[in-house]
């Protein structure tokens, strides 16, 4: 980690500098942004959004107006209390309660700051969820909500949005102090850029094979289905810093990405009564099941791949509540079939055994357990039937630095390394370790909260600053 001397030669300068361009990056931006405060965003991609603009941009909240408009009543503690029955209480308990605490809050801005017009799910719960608090974005896509945070980052003249534009690495003062970065622009020699305040908002390392391995074996070797600048530069950073890391074991796996294309099929499959059988044609795990245990049977099935499959009943609601499903992955990753001998034809599956699977779940589906312990909502299956190959991966890593709940790296005696701060992916998740602990739509909410969070706390810090007198250094060519 380079140490500035003592008065370096800057190229640049801003307020608020923030490295990455996904959900949190833009929130953070966005939630730091007023005429006298320059901020700067650096993004590695030649276009933004991150493993945000993966997601199918669902936000879990509590006690928003949206959930009040429809009669429900839910609030901050039970959704904390949702995360530790789902994480078995191991995630940070401050953490928690701050970002479910403040998840209402962060829906509403979007809705009223940003333009982000959020329909509130309720055709069925997310797994985890006792109530039903996902906000879903208009066309229902997480590549919508960047689309709506970047529009509005067009008209912030504080702000800039620099694409196709890496770090290379941090400035630090002999105190610790965290006082500005490198930056290489195309064409052009290394930038230093001096900043009051630094965000980290630039993802995990779900794309580092090595760090995956290194950190979390019990998914290393599997596909992995986000952005590939997910290469764990704030992990590298922020240990040169001495920052304190959590839970770098923990990740967010899902068992139903489609081999091929990498979309992830939709959860609500499952829940409408999909199941998931081998190449054999038969069914392995209760697919309604934790989704990291799900993951790992679907990995060790013949050729580390299985299928999902249902019916035309299914397809039709999903579609209708899905329009990233419908419009997006049915096209390139369904097959249609008219009946299960077609269906097992085009997927070369055992025809008998299959027949056989799907008959003995005809034969309880809703009305009782399965061998598997599931209880299916669904109805018997019927022609014509729609069948995807899948494999077990990982989306994303959800262990990382350290911070308060400003959003503040700390060292690993609780002390926070001055002017810098991080959140989604650079952070530590809310799932606890390994990868059983994800409750649906947190990696999204974390990105979101923990950017406004830490654009609000960087916009004050640099304010604060400034008004006690503080001296800003001149820009100068090298």
């Amino acid at each position: 980690m380079p140490i500035a001397s003592p008065e370096p030669r800057w190229h640049d300068h801003v307020d608020i500098g923030i490295v990455g361009a996904g959900g949190c990056g833009l929130a953070a931006a966005l939630a730091a942004a007023q005429p006298d405060v320059k901020i700067a965003v650096w993004e590695r991609a030649k276009v933004p959004g991150g493993n945000t603009a993966l997601t199918d941009g669902a936000i879990p909240a509590a006690g928003t107006r949206f959930q009040r408009d429809s009669g429900l009543v839910d609030t901050a503690e039970d959704f904390a209390q949702d995360v530790f029955s789902r994480n078995g209480g191991q995630s940070d308990s401050a953490l928690t309660h701050r970002i479910c605490g403040a998840s209402a809050a962060v829906v509403e801005w979007l809705a009223d700051q940003i333009g982000v017009g959020f329909e509130l799910e309720r055709f069925m719960r997310r797994t985890g969820h006792r109530q039903y608090r996902m906000h879903a974005v208009e066309s229902h896509t997480g590549s919508s909500l960047v689309d709506h945070l970047v529009s509005r980052i067009g008209k912030q003249r504080s702000v800039t949005l620099r694409l196709g534009t890496p770090v290379l690495d941090l400035w630090q003062q002999p105190d610790g102090s965290v006082v500005g970065l490198q930056i290489k622009l195309p064409k052009k020699s290394p930038t230093n850029v001096h900043c009051q305040a630094l965000i980290l908002a630039c993802d995990g390392f779900g794309a580092n094979s090595e760090l995956v391995k290194q950190h979390c074996p019990a998914i290393a070797g599997a596909a992995y289905a986000g952005v590939a600048t997910q290469m764990g530069d704030a992990l590298r950073w922020g240990t040169a810093l001495n920052a304190a890391c959590d839970q770098l074991d923990s990740f967010h796996a899902h068992p139903t990405v489609a081999l091929g294309s990498n979309y992830v099929l939709p959860s609500t499959l499952i829940g409408l009564g999909a199941i998931i059988v081998n190449q054999h044609g038969k069914r392995f795990v209760n697919e309604a099941g934790d989704l990291a245990a799900v993951a790992e049977h679907v990995r060790r099935q013949p050729g580390h791949l299985a299928y999902e499959v249902f019916d035309a009943r299914i397809l039709k609601i999903a579609q209708l509540h899905d329009p990233r499903f419908e419009n997006e992955i049915v096209p390139r990753a369904l097959r249609r079939a008219a009946d299960i001998a077609d269906l097992a034809k085009q997927f070369q599956l055992d025809a008998q055994a299959l027949l056989a699977t799907i008959e003995e779940y005809n034969a309880i589906a809703g009305r009782a357990p399965d061998a598997f312990g599931r209880l299916s909502e669904g109805e018997p299956m019927t022609p014509p039937f729609y069948g995807a190959r899948i494999t077990g991966a990982l989306l994303a890593t959800q262990g990382g630095l350290r911070i308060d709940t400003s959003a503040r790296v700390l060292r690993a005696d609780g002390k926070p390394i001055a002017n810098l701060y991080a959140g989604g992916g650079a952070a530590v998740g809310l799932s606890g370790p390994g990868g059983e602990g994800y409750l649906p739509g947190m990696g999204l909410l974390c990105a979101l909260g923990w950017g406004k969070i830490a654009g609000e706390e960087a916009a004050r810090s640099v304010l604060a600053s400034r008004a006690a007198g503080a001296p800003e250094p001149s820009p100068v060519e090298s």
